[in-house]
This record gives C-alpha cells, sequence and structure tokens, in this order.
C-alpha cells in the first residue's frame, strides 16, 4: 500500500518504490524552518543542508564567535526541539519511509547505501536523510567498529545478527586464506547461522568492517592484496590471477582500468604496467609483450633456455611435434623459431629417437 503526500509540484512516497522525487531536504528546512535563525543556520550548517558536507564544530564556532562545545549544546537543543514534535506528520511519515527501506534491508543497512536505496543524487537530500535518523527515537544509529561499519537498524537485534556474520565471516577467511565467492562464502556462513538466508548473509556481509568484496566479485579481507591491491604491480599480478592466463600487457592496462583498480578519472598506463612486468620476477615473458605468472610453472629464460630445461626434464629424446606441445605451454612461439634453436648443434643433436641435448 502507497501513501502519497503532495508538496507543491513534487510527491513524497511512504512505504513505497521511490521512483518519484522524495522531498527529505524541504521537510527538514520545512522542520528547522520553527527555530530560532541562528539554530537553524548551525543546524543546516553542521549537517550539510545548504552546502555539499558539514561542517565541523570549529568552524561553526569561529563563523558565529561561539566555542565548539556552545555549538555542541545548540545543536542539541535544536535536536531536541524537533523531537518534542516528533508526533508531527511530516516527520512520522519521513521516519516510517526511512524505517521501512531499512527493514527491506533485512533490519540494517549500511550509511553508506543510502543514496542508493532512495535513488538519490543530491548531496543536500542524502545529508536531509542523514539529519531525520539522528532525530529519529526509533532507528538504531551504529558506530563503525571493529565488525561492522557504519550503519542504520531497525533493532539490536538486526545489529547483533550482522556483527555474527561479520565475525564468522573473518574466522572462515582467516582460517581459509584464501578468496572466496558469494555461493562459496554464503553456504558456509549457513551452515553455522541456521534459518539465514542466502540474501541475509550476503546483505549482512556488505556492512562487515574488514569482510570486503574485490572488483572480481570476490570476498577476502581488507588488508589482502586480492582485496586492496596497493601499487600497480599488485594491480597487475591481480588481473593475471583472476584471467588465469598470459597476456598482453596492453591488455593488462586496459582490464585494470575495466575493474576500476586505479583511482577514478585515471587510467593504468601501459608503459607502467609494461616497467612492472619487466622488472619483478613473479613475471615471465613469453612472447611479444605477452606475459604468465612464474607460479604457472613458466621459465624464465630465452627459447633456447626453455627448450634445454624441457629435455632436461624429460630425460629422453623428443621428437619435434612433442617438444613443440611442450614449449608451447611455456612460450607463445613458432615452429620456426623453436627448429632454429635445436638445429644449433652446440646445444642439441638430432638422433634416430628425436631431439637431445648434446652430451
Amino acid at each position: 500500500m502507497k501513501s502519497v503526500q503532495k508538496r507543491g509540484n513534487e510527491n513524497f512516497l511512504i512505504n513505497g518504490t521511490q521512483s518519484e522525487r522524495l522531498v527529505f531536504l524541504g521537510l527538514a528546512k520545512s522542520l528547522l524552518s520553527k527555530l530560532p535563525n541562528r539554530s537553524r543556520e548551525i543546524i543546516e550548517k553542521r549537517f550539510g543542508l545548504s552546502g555539499e558536507k558539514g561542517e565541523t564544530l570549529e568552524k561553526i564556532g569561529k563563523e558565529y564567535d561561539i566555542t565548539r562545545e556552545r555549538v555542541r549544546q545548540i545543536i542539541a537543543e535544536a535536536i531536541k526541539s524537533v523531537l518534542s514534535r516528533s508526533d508531527n506528520k511530516e516527520f512520522s511519515d519521513v521516519e516510517k519511509t526511512i524505517i521501512f527501506t531499512i527493514g527491506q534491508n533485512n533490519g540494517i543497512i549500511k550509511e553508506s547505501r543510502i543514496a542508493d536505496k532512495f535513488k538519490l543524487g543530491s548531496f543536500q537530500e542524502i545529508n536531509a536523510i542523514k539529519f531525520f535518523v539522528d532525530c529519529s527515537k526509533n532507528i538504531v544509529k551504529i558506530k563503525k567498529d571493529s565488525l561492522i561499519e557504519k550503519s542504520w537498524a531497525v533493532s539490536e537485534n538486526a545489529v547483533t545478527e550482522a556483527k555474527k556474520i561479520a565475525a564468522d565471516a573473518e574466522k572462515i577467511l582467516n582460517e581459509g586464506g584464501k578468496l572466496l565467492n558469494d555461493e562459496e562464502i554464503s553456504r558456509r556462513l549457513i551452515a553455522c547461522n541456521a534459518g539465514f538466508s542466502l540474501e541475509k548473509v550476503l546483505g549482512h556481509l556488505d556492512i562487515a568492517g574488514r569482510v570486503k568484496k574485490n572488483h572480481f566479485g570476490k570476498w577476502g579481507l581488507d588488508d589482502w592484496m586480492e582485496i586492496n591491491p596497493k601499487g600497480t604491480k599488485e594491480k597487475v599480478y591481480l588481473v593475471l590471477k583472476e584471467y588465469k592466463c598470459p597476456l598482453h600487457f596492453t591488455e593488462v592496462a586496459n582490464l585494470i582500468d575495466k575493474h576500476f583498480l586505479i583511482k577514478k578519472g585515471k587510467k593504468a598506463h601501459p608503459q607502467t604496467v609494461h616497467n612492472e612486468l619487466i622488472k619483478d620476477q613473479k613475471f615471465i615473458l613469453i612472447g611479444r609483450g605477452t606475459y604468465a605468472l612464474k607460479e604457472w610453472g613458466y621459465y624464465k629464460g630465452t627459447v633456447r633456455d626453455v627448450l634445454k630445461k624441457i629435455l632436461e626434464e624429460k630425460k629422453k629424446p623428443l621428437k619435434r611435434e612433442e617438444i613443440m606441445k611442450e614449449i608451447l605451454k611455456m612460450r607463445k612461439v613458432k615452429e620456426a623459431t623453436v627448429m632454429i634453436n635445436l638445429n644449433n648443434n652446440k646445444f642439441f643433436e638430432k638422433i634416430k629417437g628425436g631431439y637431445m641435448l648434446k652430451k
């Protein structure tokens, strides 16, 4: 059932979809209009209702030539005044809408997700929601701690559940020491949290403080390189590991951009990527500009070095076809290049059974 309240040419929705504009800012300013001018201005500055973000107590204090503590007192008194009118229908409707939305999100939501839930683009509208939440007696405000991010909840029980999921996920990841996808981590969390749905588990994981999802959709701990790669070298490694195949350095650069591993507005420079691939021993050049991970079993060195390694390991003569099959596992190289090297009688010799190392 959807209730729509009209304000001018805009619609304010209660317990319905957020396809129409939500006028949180207008309603906040309507409530604050009943306060003395200075109190109203201070509240608007502090909560970012008149700018992109809220101002500090110190900055506001300097502007009004009062102490930070006095600014705090004025804000507390103003909020108390608003709360004294909490039976106001406009305030009640806004509160119900926020509580309904949080309830639809398994009873708890990370504060930074609220703009997505209400499809808001304006910083002031988002800040207005935060103002209403601060004024509400019925919404649980959770500070960021070691287990969960700054969040809002409809009950203490939802907070307890979210913290339990976060703690269990940390334990699972620490014990396993590897990334897990949605299905893998959810299956293990549901096993130790009977009655929890897949949706609830993933929703609570989104609030977790240390458990994070990387750009490839895998869960891990926030201090793992696979979750928070720092420099270009780590991003290059992560791309190769995820794609599980050799890549040209320009492809690696493009994939770093595609998966947003570089800060917004910046691009990965192919030459920078190439420099990291050249100088780090974790990466092996296997063709013109194409690199693989050493941990996949690739050998470092020239085609001749790889041929020598193959023949040493096999400990028997190999036919041309067998050699090509083996070397193509290690290098992207033409058959003609292989044959030129094999015909170098300083290192290799051809016998009845094929080619072998020269003694």
